[in-house]
Formats: C-alpha cells, sequence, structure tokens
C-alpha cells in the first residue's frame, strides 16, 4: 500500500558543509529545482549539528548531504537519512593530475570511511604522494599541523582540508568534482523519497492500531515488538519495542503461532489474549497479539468507601473541622473509640490538605516492633546492618514525601520510638539507618488514639513535648452511641455496597426499615466497624429466606448479641459502665468461640490488637 501524494515526490535536501563545497553545491541547485528543494548550511561539526537538529525538530528537511567527518559525524546522530559525498575514482586521479603539476610531493588527507581507491598511487610517476586519514576535525588538525613542515608543495583533501592548507599558504587540489556533488543529490533525492513513504506507512500503521479498541501488540518473526497502540501502552506497564513479548506475557505464547487464552493476569486485571500470525509470500514474518482486559469496577459513586458516612449535626461538625484543619500545615490528632473511622477522617484530612495529590500512607503504632520502628519508618542504607538487603531500603516517612502519613494507635508507641518520631515532627526531615544525609519531609501528619493522650501524658507513658507537638488541631470521633441519627445512612450505605460485592439483590427500603430500630437500641462498643461486620453477616444470610419479614423474624437467632442488651438508660451511661458493659460483652464472645481471639475480634468488629489491650486492662483491673 502506498499512497503516492504529489507532495511526497518533492524532496527537501539540506547539505551541510563549508564554504568550498557549499559553492559547489550551490553551482548545481538549478538543475533540481523542479524535483527538489536544496537548503546549504554553510557550517561543520558541532555547529552543524546544531542546526540539523533545529531542522529536524520543526520537520523541515527529509535527508541531509554532506562530506568527509562531517557526513560521518552527522550519520551517527541525526535521526532522519544522511547522504555522504562518495569519492569517485575518476574524482582522485584528476585531482592526483592537477597536485602533481603544482609539485612532486604531494599529501593526501582524507577521512577513515572514505573510499579514495589509492591503490594506484604508487605508480603515478612523478610524485612522491603521502595518505593520511582522520576520524575527526581535530584530528584531521593536529596531522595536518605535524606534516606541514615535511615539505609537501600540495595537499589534496575535503574542502575543510583545503581550508587548513589556505590557512597556511599551502596550494591544494580539493578531492571533490561537481559530477561526484551532483551524484550525491540524486541518491539524496531517491532516498529521500524512499524516506518519505516509509514514515507515511509507519504514520499509517500507527493510525491502524490506535484505532483498534482492544490493546494491541504487532511483533516480528523473532517475536520483538515492533509496535503496539495506546491501550496496550496503558494496559502493559513498562511497555517498548524491539523487546521481546514474553517480557511482558506469558512465555507459552511462544510456543504456538496462533491461539486464544482466557483468564491470562496482566499486571492486576485478568486478559483475554488472542493471537494471530501473518505471512507474506508463504512465509511467516510477524504476529498481531489482541487483548481485552476485563473492565475495572468503580466505587459506589453515592457513597464511595473512602469518606465518612453520616447524616448527624455532630458528624457534620466533625466533616467541617476535618477539612478546615487539613487545609492547615499543622499535624491533626484524631481521638475516638476503636470503629469510629479514625483512618476515614485522616483520608478526608488528606483531601483536604495541600499534599492531597501524594500518596497516603498509614501505620499501626502497635504492630510495629519496637526493634523494627527505625528500619521500617526511616528506612536503611546500604549494608547498615547484617541482614540489611542489598542496595538498601526505603522507609514508610520516605514513600509519604509529599503526602500524608497517617499513624493510629499513637499512643501505643514506646517511649524510645516517641523521641525519635518527634525529631522527624520537627526537623521535618529523615535520615535513613546508616546513611549519611537525611532526607528533607513534605508531609501532613495525622495521628489518631483511642486513650487521652493527657492521661497517658500524666502517667508517664506518653512524652509531654510530643503530645504538644501532635495536639495542635483536635477531632473527636464521636461513638456510634452518641450519633444514632448516622446508623440508618450507614446501614443503607453497608446493603448497597455489600450487595454489590456480593452480588445479592434485596429490597433495600424493607431490610433497612426491619433492621434500623433494632439497630438504634444496641450500644455498639465496635461502633462502625462493629456495624459492618455484622452487616455483612445479615446481609449474606438474608438470601437464605424467603422474604424480609421471614429474616426479620429470625434476627435474635442470626444476632443475638443486639437483643441481650437493647437498651441502655441515660443515667447508666456513663463510661465506667460502658467500660463494664464492654468487658462483658467481650468475655461473652470469646467464650462462644471456644478462646479464639482472631474470630471474637472479627465478630466484634475490633482488630486483634485492640482485643489484645482490652483483655490485657480486664486482666489488670486497669480502666480506659
Amino acid at each position: 500500500m502506498e499512497f503516492n501524494n504529489a507532495e511526497s515526490r518533492r524532496a527537501t535536501v539540506c547539505l551541510i558543509g563549508n564554504s568550498k563545497l557549499s559553492k559547489m553545491v550551490h553551482s548545481l541547485v538549478p538543475e533540481f529545482s523542479s524535483i527538489a528543494e536544496i537548503v546549504i548550511i554553510d557550517s561543520v561539526f558541532h555547529d552543524a549539528l546544531l542546526s540539523a537538529r533545529r531542522l529536524v525538530e520543526h520537520d523541515a528537511v527529509d535527508v541531509f548531504i554532506s562530506a568527509g567527518a562531517n557526513a560521518y559525524y552527522l550519520k551517527d546522530t541525526l535521526p532522519v537519512p544522511v547522504v555522504p559525498l562518495e569519492v569517485r575514482q575518476s574524482d582522485l586521479v584528476e585531482a592526483v593530475l592537477k597536485a602533481r603539476r603544482v609539485d612532486r610531493r604531494i599529501l593526501l588527507l582524507t577521512h577513515e570511511h572514505q573510499a579514495t581507491w589509492t591503490g594506484f598511487l604508487e605508480y603515478v610517476e612523478g610524485a612522491e604522494i603521502v595518505h593520511r586519514t582522520y576520524q575527526t576535525a581535530e584530528e584531521a588538525k593536529e596531522i595536518f599541523d605535524r606534516v606541514r613542515d615535511d615539505g609537501f608543495g600540495v595537499i589534496i583533501g575535503s574542502s575543510y582540508t583545503c581550508d587548513l592548507a589556505e590557512s597556511a599558504n599551502i596550494p591544494y587540489v580539493m578531492l571533490y568534482s561537481r559530477e561526484s556533488c551532483r551524484q550525491m543529490i540524486q541518491r539524496a533525492i531517491a532516498v529521500a523519497g524512499e524516506y518519505k513513504r516509509e514514515s507515511e506507512q509507519r504514520a499509517f500503521s500507527q493510525f491502524l492500531l490506535d484505532s483498534a479498541t482492544e490493546a494491541t501488540l504487532v511483533t516480528n518473526r523473532d517475536e520483538q515488538i515492533i509496535g503496539f497502540n495506546g491501550a496496550a501502552r496503558s494496559l502493559i506497564a513498562g511497555l517498548s519495542r524491539n523487546r521481546r513479548v514474553d517480557r511482558y506475557l506469558d512465555g507459552r505464547f511462544l510456543q504456538t503461532a496462533e491461539t486464544v487464552a482466557d483468564g491470562i493476569l496482566i499486571g492486576e486485571r485478568l486478559c483475554r489474549v488472542a493471537k494471530r500470525s501473518f505471512e507474506m509470500d508463504g512465509q511467516r514474518v510477524g504476529h498481531l497479539y489482541l487483548i481485552k482486559a476485563a473492565p475495572v469496577s468503580a466505587p459506589d459513586a453515592d457513597a464511595p468507601s473512602s469518606t465518612l458516612v453520616f447524616q448527624s449535626k455532630r458528624m457534620m461538625e466533625v466533616s467541617h473541622f476535618l477539612q478546615v484543619y487539613g487545609a492547615t500545615p499543622g499535624a491533626v490528632l484524631l481521638r475516638g473509640e476503636t470503629g469510629t473511622g479514625k483512618e476515614l477522617a485522616a483520608r478526608m484530612v488528606h483531601d483536604s490538605s495541600a499534599n492531597r495529590n501524594g500518596p497516603f500512607v498509614a501505620i499501626n503504632c502497635a504492630a510495629i516492633p519496637g526493634e523494627l520502628f527505625e528500619s521500617e519508618l526511616f528506612g536503611y542504607a546500604d549494608g547498615a546492618f547484617t541482614s540489611s538487603r542489598s542496595g538498601g531500603q526505603s522507609g514508610l516517612l520516605e514513600s509519604a514525601n509529599n503526602g500524608t502519613f497517617f499513624m493510629d494507635e499513637i499512643n501505643s508507641l514506646p517511649i524510645p520510638q516517641q523521641a525519635k518520631l518527634l525529631r522527624v515532627l520537627q526537623e521535618k526531615e529523615v535520615r535513613p539507618v546508616g546513611a549519611r544525609r537525611s532526607i528533607a519531609l513534605n508531609i501532613k501528619f495525622v495521628a489518631a488514639c483511642n486513650h487521652d493522650l493527657l492521661k497517658e501524658v500524666e502517667a508517664g507513658r506518653f512524652r509531654e513535648d510530643l503530645y504538644y507537638r501532635l495536639n495542635v488541631f483536635i477531632v473527636n470521633l464521636p461513638p456510634l452511641r452518641d450519633r444514632p441519627d448516622d446508623i440508618e445512612p450507614l446501614t443503607r450505605h453497608f446493603v448497597r455496597t455489600l450487595g454489590k460485592q456480593y452480588a445479592i439483590e434485596t429490597d433495600e427500603t424493607a431490610l433497612v426499615a426491619a433492621l434500623v430500630p433494632i439497630f438504634r437500641k444496641y450500644h455498639w462498643p465496635g461502633n462502625v466497624r462493629q456495624l459492618e461486620n455484622l452487616m455483612e453477616r445479615l446481609l449474606v444470610s438474608s438470601s437464605m429466606y424467603a422474604s424480609v419479614d421471614q429474616f426479620a423474624n429470625n434476627l435474635p437467632t442470626l444476632a443475638p448479641e443486639l437483643f441481650e442488651r437493647q437498651s441502655v438508660s441515660k443515667s447508666s451511661a456513663d463510661s465506667g459502665h460502658l467500660q463494664t458493659m464492654e468487658q462483658e460483652e467481650i468475655l461473652r464472645v470469646l467464650e462462644s468461640f471456644n478462646g479464639n481471639k482472631s474470630r471474637a475480634a472479627e465478630y466484634l468488629g475490633i482488630s486483634q490488637t485492640t482485643l489484645w489491650r482490652r483483655l490485657k486492662q480486664l486482666k489488670s483491673g486497669t480502666v480506659d
């Protein structure tokens, strides 16, 4: 397939050379005016390269022509064709005969890649001819300077060599002729036409690839990638030409010329890959890979799982302060019971901060062993300690740079680690273990606790200076029992999101109406997390019943905890009484699961770390 556009037949040829060659080519321009536009730039080497690159950037040239070292210098560095001047044997014979009439001692100075047919030189009578070659202009000048005083009476060479001779007042003969220049222009016009046709073919092939809706790869017979479209680039990380396709796809695709495979994992997406071969004149020349990726599941647009769900006035105030404090550069301290949504609140702070486009990194301070604290948070340099990974490793703080760093259960951090964290907060930099230089940090710090930090300070379990460093902007997240107006929107939210997760269709209105009155009477020791876990159990269970009414009648069996203590009077709802109720609930659940802490924590909607801490407090008789 060829376009044969009229404009493709007129080439733009650019000569890059110095004055003597330029004048010779300029005299030939009228001969080619109907089929080519010839641009002449009188320049050499570095300056020539700068001029050539400007023309290439503006797509103002199809082919370059040049001679000697200049031609090979440009050919090695430019992405468009460069046609060098080829010296004909007759040119050399004519130049030698001319030079012999001037002086018998002749220096022939040519580029090392330039064919010169010098075999006949020793048979030239009445002349002593010395031939030297060079690679660069600097080398040519060095050779010329060394032999200039050797008594040579005439120099034969390129236009650059002739310039050197002229400046030294030594006679010279230029090696090039008008006929060799004419043939160079003719070859350049032919090369330009072929180059333009190939460029059009490449552009058209890419247009066809990009028009395909599926990710598409093209390989040659050796399975090296020679083309792909934008959809493939988006799907396959690091995709590049001239690499074997098995670098990106399963190597078993190389074992067959044509196949279709389902369930192929590319990155994190399942794909269907169809491989086809194509042939020319009965010979296989390449392969086509068509890749159809499974669609990415989108979050619920009405209530994204990454935001707090509420309608109560109290939580509206909380949301307001999260956004206001998030917009400041100061640290934000979140206080609330387990399961109140402190990490979601931290994400709201992040989304409101100047670092919203950066990473959000969350850690649980209670889950990091003290001996690994520095290496995990600060990272370490190569060879920092015996078991360190070769090349070192970035810490969590560095990975959170230009983003937000959320520290949950900050009250669980041991005193020695508190001092190290304080230094990071004060100096806004971190030094990896074993490193000599510190890394500057631009981080929005958010901390969360489920204890009264001031009481922890008074008890000597938390540093006072770190407390005041974190205690800049405080947001208190109320427990679910103190905001009953949020139970209905939360229940509705979990019905929708969990329904999508389990592909369960249900009567949302009827289900919410059956559950919310019972939910509002419960004290929710595990708060929103417990509600979510309970809703997962109930929603899956509801699919086993013929109607919502039948399901509601069986709620005491499905969720007995909801009916054991349906209400808590305001007179007994003080924190001490609630503490006792929580401990009783934990013991009862542990007993029902035969002491299995993992299942008990999941049932209660709390983390195993929190359960462990509650049991420790129960054993020691302490109260939060």
